[in-house]
């Protein structure tokens, strides 16, 4: 997950950092049909728009689901209640900056699409779009930190499970020396 991320975070990050760009550009060009570089701000704000989300979600789901894996092999292993305390306390963690940063990018493009059509002062939609790109960038920042925990966190317990495994049933009961538990990278 973590390679995966980083390429999506830069990704997005610089759709948002050219979205913005674009977005000043266009500011300086008079209305009609001639505006190129609106039509540009609003296409690439569409997609940075799109994959904020896309991003958050990820994450989102990341947590969601390693969570619930960490929390099953608690349960069949008999591991510390720590383990889902610690798995917990990561979701949460990022789970702020994650509903934030949806947010916050669904705030600037509604305010960016009031000040295209409804004459909405284009002030508060530039504003808002630099909050949400700062906000964007640093939560990116917060969720790789908090990925990097979780996956520290997933080798553990996969390790504490494949020592109770080979106690209980054998050292040919033990996954390969390779093997990851779902969607770990080693940090």
């Amino acid at each position: 997950m973590l390679r995966y991320f980083l390429v999506l975070a830069v990704t997005d990050g610089s759709l948002l950092v050219a979205a913005f760009v674009a977005g000043l550009l266009a500011s300086g060009e008079p209305r009609g049909p001639h505006a190129v570089w609106r039509g540009v701000h609003v296409l690439v704000a569409l997609a940075a728009t799109m994959s904020t989300l896309a991003v958050h979600s990820i994450v989102y789901t990341y947590f969601l689901a390693t969570g619930k894996w960490a929390q099953e092999v608690v349960r069949v292993y008999g591991l510390p209640g720590w383990i889902n305390d610690q798995a917990k306390k990561n979701k949460r963690k990022a789970f702020r900056f994650e509903f934030w940063g949806m947010s916050a990018i669904a705030v600037a493009a509604w305010l960016g699409a009031g000040a295209d059509t409804q004459g909405l002062n284009p002030l508060w939609h530039l504003v808002a779009s630099a909050a949400a790109l700062a906000f964007n960038l640093g939560a990116f920042a917060v969720e790789y930190a908090v990925i990097v925990a979780q996956a520290r966190l997933l080798w553990e317990v996969k390790s504490q499970a494949d020592r109770l495994r080979e106690a209980r049933y054998g050292p040919a009961a033990v996954a390969a020396p390779g093997d990851a538990p779902p969607d770990a990278d080693p940090a």
